[in-house]
Parts: C-alpha cells; sequence; structure tokens
C-alpha cells in the first residue's frame, strides 16, 4: 500500500515546480525535469510516467508548447488523484478527481497569468475522458499528459473569443444531457465526457441551435437503436453494451461535424455550414439505415447486389435506403428551421447524407469486410465522404451561381 508521505509528495513536488517554471528559462526548466524524468523512470511502474514528462518538458523547452501546457496536465493528474484518495470515503470517485483537476488547471492558469475559461474547462473534460477510456492500462498517465498537453496547446493557439455566459450555459446544458443519456443507459461514461467536449465546443463556437442538431442525431440514434431490439439480438446484429454509445461512436459520428463547428465559427465561411450538415446528416443517416433497416428482411450486398445475411458489412435494403432519406431529411429540416443553414445548403445535405451512407455501405463491403479497419472507422470515412461532398457541391453550386448572376 503507498505510504502516506509518498501520497503528499507529488502534489507538493508538481506545485513546486509551477511555482518556479514560470520564473527561470524554459531551457533550464526543460532540461531539470528531463533529468529528474530518468530517476523517475528507475523506479518500478514510473516508466510511462516518467517518458511522458520528458516529452513534454522537450517540448516546454524549445517553446513548442506554452507552461500551462507544460505544468497544468501535471497539476491536474497529481491533484486530482491526491484529491480522489483522500476523500474516497466522502464522494464518487470522478466526481473528487474531478474538483482535484480543476483546482489543479485553475492554480497553473491564474499563477502563469495565462487564463482562459474555454481552454481550462476543454482539459478537464478530456482528462476525464480519457480517464475513462484508459482504466487500467498502464500507458494512461503517458496518454493523458500528453492529451491534456496538446489540447491546452491547440485552443491556446486557436485564440477564439466567446462569451462567458454562453460559456456557462454550454457546461451547464452540455453536463445536464450528459447525466440524463448516461442514467437512460445509452451511453457509457466515455461517451458521456465525449458528448460534453463535443457540446461545449458546438455551442461556444457556432450556437445553440447547432448543438440541438448534433442532440437530434443522437435522439434519433439512440431512439432506432432500442427500435425492435430483441428481434436485433436474436439476429445478432445488435449494438454493442446494450445499446449503449461510446467515445469511439461518438468521435466516428461526430469529430468531422464539430471540426466544421470550429471551423465556421472561426472563419463565418458558409462552406463550413455545409461541412458540418454534409457529416451529420450522413451519420444521422447512416444510423437510421443501419438500425431499420436490418429488420427490412433479406439485404443486398452494395457491390454485387447478391443476397447476404443479415448484419453483412455492406448489406443494403430499400428500407434500409428509405431509412437514410428519411434520417438525413429530419437533420436537414431540423438545420433550416433552427436557421443553421439556408435551403440550398440543406438540399446539398440531403444528398450528402445519401451520398455518404452508400459510401459507408462501400468501405464496409470493400475494406472492413477484409478487416481492414473496424465499424467506427468506417464511420469516421463515411461522414468525412458526406461532409467533403457537401463541401464540393456547395462550392460548385455558388461557382454556377456567380457566372450566371
Amino acid at each position: 500500500m503507498e505510504s502516506r508521505s509518498r501520497l503528499v509528495a507529488m502534489p507538493l513536488v508538481v506545485t513546486l515546480l509551477m511555482l518556479v517554471a514560470p520564473l527561470i528559462h524554459p531551457y533550464i526548466v526543460g532540461a531539470v525535469v528531463i533529468l529528474l524524468s530518468i530517476i523517475l523512470y528507475t523506479i518500478h511502474k514510473t516508466h510511462y510516467l516518467a517518458i511522458s514528462i520528458a516529452v513534454l518538458a522537450l517540448l516546454y523547452g524549445i517553446g513548442f508548447i506554452p507552461v500551462t501546457a507544460f505544468v497544468a496536465p501535471m497539476m491536474m493528474m497529481v491533484w486530482g488523484e491526491f484529491i480522489a484518495r483522500i476523500l474516497n470515503n466522502h464522494l464518487p470517485d470522478t466526481l473528487a478527481f474531478t474538483a482535484g483537476s480543476v483546482l489543479g488547471i485553475a492554480a497553473t492558469m491564474i499563477y502563469c497569468q495565462q487564463l482562459d475559461w474555454l481552454v481550462g474547462i476543454i482539459a478537464v473534460v478530456v482528462l476525464l475522458m480519457l480517464r475513462s477510456i484508459l482504466t487500467n492500462r498502464d500507458d494512461a498517465s503517458m496518454i493523458g499528459l500528453l492529451g491534456v498537453a496538446m489540447t491546452i496547446t491547440l485552443f491556446f493557439d486557436l485564440d477564439f473569443t466567446y462569451d462567458a455566459t454562453m460559456l456557462a450555459l454550454a457546461v451547464a446544458v452540455c453536463a445536464g444531457f450528459a447525466y440524463f443519456a448516461y442514467r437512460a443507459k445509452t451511453v457509457d461514461a466515455s461517451g458521456v465526457f465525449a458528448a460534453v467536449l463535443f457540446g461545449i465546443i458546438l455551442i461556444t463556437f457556432a450556437g445553440v441551435p447547432w448543438f440541438l442538431i448534433v442532440i437530434s442525431f443522437f435522439i434519433l440514434g439512440s431512439f432506432f437503436t432500442k427500435y425492435r431490439y430483441a428481434e436485433k439480438v436474436f439476429l445478432g446484429v445488435e449494438q454493442g453494451k446494450s445499446g449503449r454509445r461510446g467515445y469511439l461512436n461518438a468521435f466516428a459520428n461526430a469529430l468531422v461535424g464539430v471540426a466544421g463547428a470550429i471551423l465556421f465559427g472561426i472563419t463565418g465561411n458558409e462552406i463550413f455550414i455545409a461541412l458540418f450538415l454534409g457529416c451529420i446528416a450522413t451519420a444521422t443517416a447512416d444510423t437510421l439505415a443501419s438500425e431499420i433497416g436490418v429488420t427490412g428482411g433479406t439485404p443486398y450486398m452494395i457491390t454485387t447486389l447478391r443476397p447476404v445475411p443479415a448484419g453483412t458489412n455492406g448489406g443494403v435494403t430499400v428500407l434500409g435506403e428509405l431509412a437514410c432519406l428519411l434520417g438525413a431529411t429530419i437533420i436537414c429540416g431540423l438545420a433550416f428551421l433552427l436557421d443553421v443553414a439556408p435551403w440550398y445548403i440543406c438540399v446539398i445535405g440531403i444528398i450528402a447524407g445519401f451520398v455518404g451512407t452508400n459510401v459507408d455501405s462501400l468501405i464496409g463491403a470493400l475494406i472492413e469486410n477484409k478487416g481492414v479497419i473496424g465499424n467506427s472507422g468506417t464511420n469516421l470515412l463515411a461522414t468525412l465522404s458526406g461532409g467533403l461532398f457537401a463541401m464540393a457541391a456547395y462550392w460548385v453550386a455558388v461557382t454556377v451561381s456567380a457566372s450566371f448572376f
């Protein structure tokens, strides 16, 4: 059992590093920390931790990351674990760890005079998501530290101006929705934090209506995942984890769309609305095509039109194709009603959803069935194709329109 002195020592050492790092040249700090990491590496079960600290020290020393990205991940992790252990009989582990990580990054940002609430909140959510994904893995500390450091650096570099009230609203709304989704058993723990992360980014960079569109995809997906679920179980084609979706599902279906929202928030260019809508329309269309289409009788392989067993990658049904159009139409219709996209981008989005869904089937038939990629990889490529198709179609439409008018 770990001694109490060692438990207290880590937060104190890292806090001391936070206090002195801004006062000394990064070259010197980086060199000293790398030397200490070599010593740490010799201690049992600290190899990955030592490597990650050495990498952060090197990146900070050469000026690749700011001081907050160097120190804050360590402050968040050690203070999170410290608070979680001393309050293990009083608070749930995740809640106590969250409190400690918030304390760690807040102290770092305030002391280093790099306070940014958006960056801090996103960093905490990323750490919680990685912690839930990497439970019991030896390299969890390394991935957590480096992942949070890169997140902080990225969002600092964006230098995005946001409304603090909107950020507070985003946190409250996303946390509330994720909590009820978890209680309803539609997402697992990693899916909760992925949903919160994406929701905060969407509301802050683009606005509440964009968030509502993605939530609509999530609700439709969750509802139709449960649609005739017993029959899907009998066929052996049900969604894993009793219909619960995790971070892989969130990233595969929404990552491209969230990137489009960020780009629109920064540039204001309509082409990124097309990217966003094409991606989310594809994700929704593909989900409905899969969850409804699998109950629509014998599927046919998209490449050969030969009958295949239900659930075969690349298998399509007429009902699935109709469900695909329904899903894309619902999402794009909602985008029009919420004034996210003009009618012509919504029309493009419907077509993109249909195209992206059938690209998903082609990838499933040609690549996934050979074991080259998994289902999440297929979904990511499909949503990317839907988003890129929408961007290309928008560009063509604008170019042709400009030539006539």
